[in-house]
């Protein structure tokens, strides 16, 4: 299995109960192997079976919350 990591920034996350708000757009997908949101450091962490899931298809995920992502792909 492979997995990729990304981080992104989130413009405009504020309060910990938007969190719930971006998680709901992937956290039931089984090509993502973890979720981790800090809205104190405005960031979220997806790793994710590339094989599966395309970069592309995160982003657009994530731009259904209603937020904007700054998003970077980090190697492990």
């Amino acid at each position: 299995m492979t997995t990729e990591r990304s981080l992104s920034k989130i413009v405009g996350m504020y309060r910990s109960i938007c969190r719930p708000v971006v998680e709901k757009q992937l956290k039931d997908e089984k090509e993502v192997k973890n979720i981790d949101i800090d809205y104190i450091t405005d960031s979220v962490i997806i790793d994710f079976d590339p094989l599966l899931i395309t970069k592309e298809e995160i982003k657009n995920r994530l731009g259904k919350s209603g937020y904007n992502f700054l998003l970077e792909w980090l190697d492990n």
